[in-house]
């Protein structure tokens, strides 16, 4: 293998390495709204529990003999957390599929740089194939946070709404 391989080599592993490096940037940001959606359920349940406890009493007696924002609360809080559930599932996939892309395009360098070196047409269409099929599992990746996103809103507006309505009459 001369120099002049090597350099071409190299120039063609670049495209997955800078796919890799916006995976991981793409990651970071999950990663970070993954913990954000935890920290918040277990803040919920937390509160769940206290409001539970402060009344001495069990969830179905709770709602029926407490004072009404404590209730509502309650409700809301119930409401809430198996939707916050499910968002945490979708960001969860989401992580995994991201991973897995950046684990496709971590072997498509490795094939690009076999089919250079063999100088082998098959391997160039393996090696092209491994790099859309990265391509495409980061795609799903995005379309599961699209998904999260879109009932992240939906489930703000709702706390939000359900909040103002509290104290009109």
């Amino acid at each position: 293998m001369n120099i002049d391989t090597t350099i071409r080599t190299i120039s063609l592993i670049v495209a997955p390495v800078v796919m890799v490096t916006s995976c991981a940037l793409f990651l970071n940001g999950l990663l970070q709204r993954y913990h954000a959606i935890s920290s918040t359920m277990r803040m919920m349940h937390r509160e769940r529990l206290d409001l539970l406890r402060a009344t001495g009493k069990s969830v179905t007696s709770a709602l029926t003999s407490i004072d009404g924002v404590t209730a509502e609360r309650l409700r809301e809080i119930e409401t809430q957390l198996p939707n916050m559930l499910l968002r945490h599932n979708l960001i969860q996939n989401a992580v995994l599929v991201v991973d897995i892309a950046i684990l496709v395009f971590v072997l498509s360098m490795f094939v690009i740089a076999a089919a250079n070196m063999t100088n082998s047409s098959w391997m160039a269409v393996v090696a092209l194939f491994c790099f859309l099929a990265g391509t495409g599992v980061l795609m799903i990746g995005v379309a599961i946070t699209t998904i999260e996103v879109y009932r992240s809103q939906r489930e703000l507006a709702y706390e939000i709404r359900h909040g103002l309505s509290l104290g009109k009459d």
